[in-house]
């Protein structure tokens, strides 16, 4: 089905090209049938690793006590919950498990809602308030909780809580993907694997109902310095492929970090075909979707998706956000950096020198990860032109905080 895909999106792309109307329409078609096809076969998967106790996007349910063991003194975790009346709070810490009540689950969805921080032509700070006095102030954290890790619902899941919440938070699918991720033990990683300023050269992207068709992507210039500064190896303009990637990554045992800095296509109906548009060669249409993500081996301590919008996907009953955060997690990375919206490419790179300062110095010596983004944030967040809460509030940590 993949296969049929990117021979249809190839056709697509040849079509576009040409002036024929009627042959555009046409190959638009059978793209679409080709990426249902594909859909179709994710789900065949989906349905499949369900029934399997060992893949990471679908764990099997923890009790309360395992989750605990696998909790340190200093955090909490928080399962958000929206009923179809009242939402819900259960504050699971090492050693104490409690619930509160939030209140209507309206009021709930439509308070994190209202926080659009991600124009900077509106002040988010009036809104940010009112989801606090929802979403946190209930949740009584005392001052020995550290760090939070959060299992949103929803659409909390696109809430930017570094506005809301007062300290480090990572996000996580699950309290059982929790303790299953920090049972798994390994050899921290070294050294960083960076990909920037892949070549567009104008070429249309094709495919899924985002893929702006006929369009173009427009160069990332910051995007090289920006590999380069946080690299030790760097794949650069036409080595920013898909194929020169999967050889690089098998050249260690383990990374510290793969780092994408380029363009994000988001497919919100069909998340698993979402891409990291990397530069296309003659085997490979410069795609990288998360659906193949999710068939690779990524084998880091953390993947940082610096693009556009790689904390979106499809929201899902259940089973939180599905797009890059899951797959780039079952493929091996325990921790995904990504964002929320738009980001602006300067601010971004200032954004991730901080963070790497912060977290990957010297082995041992750094900041957890959660606590390297925050650090980062109010770095950014310090410089007045970047005081806006648009450059900096969207990166959010999914997986392991430290």
């Amino acid at each position: 089905a993949r296969g049929a895909e990117v021979a249809a999106r190839a056709a697509y792309q040849r079509a576009v090209k040409g002036p024929d109307r009627d042959a555009k329409r046409e190959a638009a078609k059978i793209l679409d049938a080709a990426q249902a096809r594909v859909e179709e076969a994710f789900e065949r998967l989906t349905r499949n690793a369900m029934a399997s106790t060992g893949m990471v996007l679908y764990p099997r349910p923890e009790t309360a006590t395992r989750i605990q063991a696998q909790l340190k003194p200093d955090e909490a975790l928080v399962l958000y919950g929206l009923g179809s009346g009242t939402s819900l709070a259960v504050i699971v810490s090492k050693t104490t498990v409690r619930s509160v009540e939030l209140g209507p689950s309206s009021d709930v969805r439509a308070a994190a809602e209202a926080v659009i921080a991600s124009d900077p032509e509106q002040d988010p700070s009036k809104a940010s308030r009112a989801a606090r006095k929802l979403l946190v102030d209930p949740l009584g954290l005392s001052k020995q909780t550290k760090r939070l890790l959060i299992s949103p619902d929803s659409t909390l899941g696109y809430l930017p809580y570094a506005l809301v919440f007062d300290r480090p938070v990572t996000l996580t699918p699950s309290g059982s993907t929790h303790a299953l991720l920090r049972r798994e033990r390994h050899v921290p990683g070294k050294g960083v694997l960076a990909l920037g300023n892949p070549t567009y050269g104008g070429a249309a992207p094709a495919g899924g109902r985002v893929f702006a068709r006929g369009g173009s992507l427009t160069p990332l210039p910051a995007s090289g310095p920006e590999a380069k500064a946080v690299g030790d190896t760097v794949l650069l303009g036409d080595h920013a492929n898909e194929t020169e990637l999967r050889e690089a990554l098998t050249k260690t045992k383990r990374w510290r970090a793969v780092h994408f800095a380029c363009h994000g296509i988001i497919d919100r109906e069909r998340p698993l075909l979402s891409a990291l548009a990397l530069t296309p060669s003659a085997e490979e249409d410069g795609f990288l979707t998360a659906l193949e993500v999710i068939a690779m081996k990524i084998p880091a301590d953390l993947a940082v998706l610096s693009a556009c919008e790689t904390g979106v996907g499809r929201v899902v009953g259940g089973e939180g956000i599905v797009g890059f955060t899951g797959a780039f997690i079952h493929a091996g990375a325990p921790r995904v950096l990504c964002s929320l919206w738009k980001v602006d490419d300067e601010a971004t790179r200032t954004l991730m020198e901080s963070f790497y300062g912060h977290w990957n110095p010297k082995p041992g010596t750094g900041l957890s990860a959660a606590a390297a983004l925050r650090k980062a944030q109010e770095e950014v967040r310090a410089k007045p032109k970047w005081k806006h809460p648009s450059y900096w509030a969207g990166w959010v940590l999914w997986g392991l905080p430290d």
